[in-house]
């Protein structure tokens, strides 16, 4: 049985080999300062996150998700940042759980919404999504900032 956690102290070596799994899928690479940076918010609750684990307490998946100042309400949204399950493990229901676990912590907060992105291209993640949530037709753009 799979159950979902905060991130605890020696969690550090696994959550950082499924996030650079998460990082690669993304053709992504960040600096080890990045990483530290990532996990210190982790910690302190600047950043938020959830793991989910097997029954030996092994992490399998993560999640982070962030609460956001908004204009639109005067309470916080959630931006769930990123979803990353053990490619071995896929499809028995724990990226699933995780979005479970994300929303109970941004309804408990008073949060009116969650969103989060993912590729276009992305159809294994998106056959999930399509079942938990609603898919908006916005196009978004990156400005460069270099």
């Amino acid at each position: 049985m799979t159950t979902i956690d905060l991130f605890q102290l020696d969690d550090r070596p696994r959550w950082a080999e499924l996030w650079t799994g998460y990082l690669t899928f993304y053709n992504t690479v960040l600096p080890p300062e990045q990483y530290e940076h990532t996990w210190a918010g982790l910690m302190n609750g600047r950043l938020h996150g959830r793991g989910a684990r097997d029954a030996s307490g092994r992490l399998v998946g993560i999640t982070h998700f962030i609460f956001q100042e908004s204009c639109w309400t005067p309470k916080p949204i959630v931006y769930l940042q990123d979803l990353f399950v053990d490619p071995a493990l896929r499809g028995g229901g724990i990226g699933r759980r995780l979005i479970e676990a994300v929303a109970a912590a941004a309804k408990a907060a008073g949060a009116p919404r969650m969103y989060w992105f993912t590729n276009n291209q992305n159809a294994t993640a998106r056959r999930l999504y399509d079942q938990v949530a609603t898919l908006y037709e916005h196009v978004r753009y990156d400005y460069p900032m270099d």
